[in-house]
């Protein structure tokens, strides 16, 4: 025995559904061909589809309603979607301004920069590229020296403070 009906009994001699087949619809029994019909006859013929309407609202109100209501959650994602299309909208013209701005001020500081340049001093030989690109190595290798250098000095520092700090004696608290 099947738990779905069966789709020979849904429909009587005269093309409309059966009481059978339309309590088989409201309990959810059809298979999908047998469900796919009924919702096809229902869209046009309005004597099964008013049958299908008084059998749907003799049922209990529990069953009429629905569960909770979907208005608020619905409009919650809807202004959370409206908030974040917003908000690109508005940070892509703001990073599309600040980036046109600092393009033009960097822009007219280097143009001004070569005019003043070439109007105090005469024209120097322009550097190889091997030859900046070495400038640049050694004044990094340089820095990084100078930090590491600095570096030591302050943990030798401190390593004499702690020292000096162990050779005067424990000091009792009450002192």
């Amino acid at each position: 025995m099947s738990l779905y009906f069966d789709n020979e009994k849904l429909f009587d001699r005269e093309g409309h559904l059966t009481d059978d087949g339309l309590y088989a619809l409201k309990d959810g029994t059809l298979d999908d061909l047998g469900a796919l019909e009924a919702a096809e006859h229902l869209s046009f013929c309005d004597l099964c589809l008013l049958r299908y309407t008084d059998l749907i609202d003799a049922a209990p109100a529990c069953l009429q309603e629905p569960m909770r209501d979907l208005i608020p959650q619905v409009q919650n994602l809807m202004r959370l979607r409206r908030f974040r299309i917003m908000t690109n909208r508005y940070v892509s013209s703001a990073a599309a301004v600040v980036l046109a701005f600092v393009l033009w001020g960097f822009a007219s500081v280097g143009a001004s920069q070569r005019m003043t340049d070439r109007a105090v001093a005469p024209q120097e030989p322009r550097m190889s590229f091997g030859q900046w690109l070495d400038t640049t190595v050694s004044g990094f290798y340089d820095s990084l020296d100078d930090t590491f250098s600095n570096f030591t000095l302050a943990a030798g520092k401190g390593l004499d403070q702690l020292q000096h700090h162990e050779d005067d004696g424990p000091s009792a608290k009450g002192d």
